[in-house]
Parts: C-alpha cells; structure tokens; sequence
C-alpha cells in the first residue's frame, strides 16, 4: 500500500511502526483503558468519580515525569553501536507484555493502574528510540515527509484493529451482549491492539539499522552519562535549539494532554460514550490526510510557520470546549474534532522533523533523548493542572481547560525567536 509513496524499504519499516503503535494509543491510551479504570474505580473503591478522575489525572503526569527522566539517558546510552536496535526490543518487549497484562479480568484497581504504568513507559521509551532511528532511514530533504507520513499512516492503520477491537464492547454497549461479559469485551480490544502492536513492529526490527553511530570499547552507563553532560552544554551553547526545545515542551504539554485525557476530560463534561468514539474516530480519519498535507505544506511555509498553525488551532479548540461547551451542546465536541484532526498529527510530525534538521546526525540519539525527555515532561504540567484546579480549587473541568490557553501563549512567543542557521555548526569532538 506504500508504493505510491515512493519508500524505500528502511523508510517503510519505520512509517509501519507508527502504524504499529498508533493502535496501541488510539485503542487502549485514548479509549478503552480509561472506559475499564472507570468502572473498576466505581466498583471496588467505592468512591466519587472526581476523585478517581483525579487520580488517573495525577498518574498521566508520573508517567510522563518518569519518561522525561529516562529519555535523555536513554537516548545517550543507545548512542553507541548496537545499542539503539537492543533498546528498541527491551522496551518494546516491555510495553507489550504490559498491554497483555492490562487484558487480564478481575484486577484490583490499583494493580490496574500498576500494570497500566510499566506499560506506558515501555511504549513511550520506544518511542524515544524510534523517532531517533529517522535520521538512520532517510536524507534530510524528506524528513518532513517522511515524520508527516508515519503520523498519517499511524492514524488511518490505528481504525483497523480499533474497529475489531471495539465490536465486543460496541455490542455490550449497544445491549447486544450481557453487561456482565463488559471487562472481557474491553480485554478483547486490548489484546487486538497489542498484537496489531507487536506485528507492525516486524518490519522495523528487520530492515532498520542505527547507521550514525559512536564507536567506542566503552558503551556502558557511566560513558554515556558523560556524554550526557556534554550534551546537554552543546544545546544550552545553540540558543535557537534551546529555544525551541523549551517552546516545544509548552506546546507539546497541550497536545499529549488532549490525546491521553481525552477520555476523561469528555466524561467530566458530561459528553455521551457514543459521541466520544465518534469525535475520536472522526480525529483519525482527519488526521490521515491532515497530517501529509501538513508535511507538504512545511516545504512551501516552512516548518515553524505550520507549528504556529498548528498552536492556533489547539488555542482555538481550547476556546471552543471551556467556553462553549456545555452539558447542552456537547454536540460541539464534533467541531472541536475537525480541529484537532487538522493539526494533531502535522504538529507532532513537523516537531520531530524540523528538531531532526538542527542537530549532527552522528549525535542524533543525544539531541533526540533531550527532544524526547521536553516532549514526555509534555504531558506533565497540564493534567497536573487539570487535577489541582478540580481538586483544591473546585474548578470546573471547563475553566480548568481554559488555564492551558497560558503554555500555548508562551510557547509562541518563544518560537518567534527561534532561527536555527542553514548550516549545521555542532560537529562531534
């Protein structure tokens, strides 16, 4: 199905793995996990939904803080020959033996939520691995297309085993189906998400090798944290790539909120589980082609212009969702929908390449493991805010929403300053 794309067989594995964990994002992350932790909360604790909302609010953000601390290290660490492949099969491994373990019925709420954890920092410690592996499949006059299509073919390869996975749920829903099989239904749509999972990930463990790499007798941990430490003095040197990593940890904080809590924050504002799985779906199908005519777009306007795009757009929804909408017209989640299906792929597509531009291919991993640990601490302050405000402050989720309009503000101004030269000067010692 790629052929019409022109992709070379490096770049086809590694688009095929954001088509391979796309699923696990869209069917268990987004969706089914959250509809599970709901109604195992509700069961056993016998308490308030404020308060488990609270809580799952609470843990996005440690799971996000865990991440941004590994990423950099991570990163460093697998800098070196060999290891970046071997790092990519330990977390991978990880985080599917955790999908599989989240389908298992009957678990207390707090193993739930346990088991869920290991899960979500092996799929997200992939990812810090895999976005490095792009400047290992293709030249940098298509690493806009390249980012933008993985993020594409991730959101429309993400609806075929959401679809299958969802049918026993749909069913249960829908009254087809006895309630008391509900858990099993949600366990069914785990297990097809992981395996779509596991199977997608074939193409990339097979024909994608680390190409830029470190040589050295010494590839351990200490070495690596030394690197590290230069590193991190080399971006701080590079005013523009410190710039925007600081712009892209604002920004970003918005989008993973919007993609994690969708869920729960459409339940705290009283919007119906059938309009929810259609304003999702409805993401997914606009993101497809959103997401190439974002890539596209980056080479005509550049990569900074569609960022600023793409900022507008989540401010706009942002308006839309804390000011408008209401317990009366939830049916305007469906318009906040278009929106965020124009702008949530290309963002993170054009984020990744137009970083991947600035920096030394031979350091990728180092560059990229401080890419990644701005992007997983993204993620951390807004549902950190979310659950605060609910709880300390009795805000309501819509004036809780409208406070993350203040990290998009500053995230603008910043990347207004943001002019990386045309010339990359970081060279390796």
């Amino acid at each position: 199905m790629f052929k019409f794309l022109k992709l070379s067989k490096k770049e086809r594995a590694w688009v095929l793995y954001d088509v391979a964990n796309s699923a696990f994002v869209l069917t268990v992350i987004t969706v089914l996990f959250p509809i599970l932790y709901n109604e195992v909360y509700m069961d056993q604790s016998g308490a308030d939904w404020a308060q488990g909302s609270a809580i799952f609010k609470y843990l996005t953000s440690a799971i996000a803080l865990t991440v941004a601390l590994l990423s950099p290290v991570i990163g460093a660490w697998s800098n070196y020959r060999g290891n970046k492949k071997k790092f990519f099969k330990i977390f991978l491994i990880i985080g599917i033996i955790g999908g599989f373990g989240i389908a298992i019925p009957g678990l207390d709420w707090v193993l739930l939520l346990a088991i869920f954890t290991i899960s979500s920092i092996g799929y997200n410690l992939t990812n810090v691995v895999y976005d490095a592996f792009l400047v290992d499949v293709t030249g940098e006059d298509r690493m806009d297309e390249i980012s933008s299509t993985g993020f594409a073919w991730g959101y429309l390869g993400s609806l075929i085993p959401f679809f299958i996975g969802m049918i026993p749920y749909l069913l249960v829903t829908f009254g087809m189906l006895d309630e008391s099989v509900g858990h099993l239904a949600i366990s069914f749509g785990f297990i097809v998400a992981v395996l779509w999972w596991l199977y997608y990930s074939l193409p990339i463990l097979k024909d994608v090798e680390q190409t830029y790499t470190i040589d050295s007798e010494n590839n351990g941990l200490k070495e690596s944290l030394k690197r590290l430490g230069k590193t991190f003095k080399e971006i701080r040197a590079y005013r523009y790539i410190f710039l925007f990593l600081i712009s892209y940890l604002l920004y970003i904080d918005v989008v993973n909120t919007v993609i994690r809590l969708a869920v729960n924050i459409s339940s705290d504002l009283e919007v119906s589980s059938p309009t929810i799985l259609g304003v999702i779906i409805l993401v997914q199908l606009i993101g497809f082609p959103s997401a190439i005519i974002y890539g596209r777009l980056t080479k005509k306007f550049g990569g900074k212009r569609m960022i600023f795009y793409g900022i507008l757009i989540y401010s706009l929804s942002i308006y839309v969702v804390s000011l408008i909408v209401s317990a009366e017209t939830t049916y305007l989640m469906w318009v906040v929908g278009i929106l965020i299906g124009t702008a949530q792929g290309g963002i993170q597509a054009v984020s990744r390449s137009y970083f991947a531009r600035m920096v030394p291919r031979e350091k990728a991993n180092d560059f990229f493991g401080f890419f990644s640990v701005f992007g997983r601490f993204g993620g951390i302050v807004s549902p950190f805010i979310l659950a605060f405000l609910a709880t300390q402050y009795s805000k309501s989720t819509n004036e809780a929403i409208l406070y993350l309009l203040i990290p998009l503000a500053i995230a603008s101004i910043l990347l207004f300053f943001v002019r990386p030269p045309k010339v990359k000067v970081v060279e390796e010692k």
